[in-house]
Formats: structure tokens, sequence, C-alpha cells
């Protein structure tokens, strides 16, 4: 896919967007809406030469899960829908294991698998708009996106159970005092601060930002003596680049550094 009806992908230097673009229906997914965002994750995982992915929504919200209205039968919604497809479900697992580090920016109603997006990318913030709900038991599904899977991670089994098993509402305040979401800006200052923690992240050099959420991935899966192993192996080949002699000289010489990726 290359022209998309219901999600905008855009790409500016080494930071791709991808934005839920139903404002109409505060940017809930169809099956069609899926497969684009699925199809926009995959092409970004590919690309080497992307650092960052930022997801978020056009309008008011970031997304409140499925369109039951699509679903329950409206047929001017439903119209042109492709049906779900298994492959578009790996989206939250491209998210989590794509080399670029992924940001979630949410804003108003935060949901379902809206909610399951979130949860797998790296790092999420949020203005005070931001609302959530696991909601999957709401409308009697057990959920999709890894949400079992993430959120627990993120903060803890105990508290991951009784979002789901309870499903409710919660807003920014909570969802950052329980550690889901990393940075909590007031509403006017959200996009400038989103702004600036995409450029600290560009700024950073490119292969031990790479080299980090490597190391991450590989730390969920290893025990610690053979993550230790494999970490330090890869941080002898790290020190050897350039990029991480022109951080020290940077750091020293208190200036922005000059990366070339090598």
């Amino acid at each position: 896919m290359s022209d998309y009806r219901t999600i905008l992908f855009d790409r500016r230097d080494a930071v791709a967007q991808i934005q839920f673009n139903r404002p109409h229906a505060r940017n809930s997914l169809t099956d069609e809406t899926s497969a684009e965002f699925a199809d926009a994750v995959e092409r970004t995982s590919r690309d080497a030469s992307i650092r960052v992915l930022l997801i978020r929504g056009n309008g008011k919200d970031f997304c409140p899960g499925a369109d039951v209205k699509a679903y329950h039968g409206d047929p001017d919604v439903q119209a042109g829908h492709d049906d779900a497809r298994p492959e578009d479900f790996r989206s939250s697992i491209l998210l989590h294991e794509m080399p670029a580090v992924t940001v979630a920016a949410i804003r108003g109603g935060c949901a379902g698998a809206g909610f399951g997006y979130a949860c797998a990318c790296d790092i999420r913030v949020a203005d005070r708009s931001a609302r959530f709900n696991t909601a999957f038991l709401d409308v009697g599904v057990a959920g999709d996106m890894g949400v079992p899977w993430s959120l627990p991670r993120l903060i803890g089994a105990a508290r991951a159970r009784d979002l789901s098993f309870l499903p409710r509402k919660f807003d920014a305040a909570e969802a950052h005092a329980i550690g889901l979401l990393a940075r909590l800006f007031p509403d006017d200052v959200f996009e400038a601060e989103v702004e600036a923690l995409l450029a600290r992240l560009c700024g950073m050099a490119p292969l031990a930002l790479r080299e980090l959420k490597a190391n991450y991935l590989a730390a969920e899966r290893m025990d610690f003596a053979d993550y230790v192993a494999l970490e330090t192996e890869r941080h002898l080949e790290l020190f050897d680049s350039e990029d991480r002699a022109e951080a020290f000289a940077a750091f020293a010489e208190k200036r922005p550094g000059w990366f070339q990726g090598r």
C-alpha cells in the first residue's frame, strides 16, 4: 500500500510519523485502518534510515479502539472495508521489536487496540486530555494487540489485571503515576515537548540508539549472565566506532555531536 485512506504517513529526516486519520469517528479502527496501519508500520520497520517512529491521532483523540458502529453493521461505515487479516494483528509486535525507537504521543481517547498499540511502543507521552481504558471486556472480547504481554511489563501484573478484568476509564495523571506514561505535558506545550523529545532522540548517536533498543529486546529473552555477555560483545564493537569517538569529543567540548552512523 502507498495511498492510505484512513491513516496519514509522512517522513521528516530520520523521523517517520503515522497518524490515525478518522477524526470524525475519534480515530476509531476499522479493518481498513488496521490494515493500513500494519502496512505503514511494516514499511517503517524495514527502513534502516528511520531512527524514530511517532504514532499519534489526527484531531482530539489518539485511538479509542474499534469502531463499534462499523462492526455492529452500519452500512455507511462498513462500505469499502476489508475483512480483518491475521497479519494485521502483528503491528504491536513490530512496534515493540523494530530497530527504530517508537513513541506514542497521546491526546484524548486511548483504548482497546489503540491502547495496545501505545503499550507496545518504547515511550508513551501524553497531555492532560488523555483518557485510557483497556475496554476489551466491555465489548465482549478478550483483546488483541498484546496487552496482557506488554501491560504487566509496564505497570506490574496486579495493576494490569485490575485494569483488564475490571475495565474503567482513567486519566493521564493516573497513567503517569502508575508508570504507563514516561512524560505528562501541559496541553499548551504538548506539541513543543513532543518535538523536543524527537529532536533529542535523533540527536543521539544512531548506532548506539539502535543498539540500546536491541539490548532491551535481548534482555527480555535471556538470563542475566548470557545477556551481559552479549551486551559486552556489542559494547566493545561499538566502542571502536567513529560515532563513539565523536560522542566523547562532543561531551568533553560541551557541544552537539555530529554523527555519521559509522
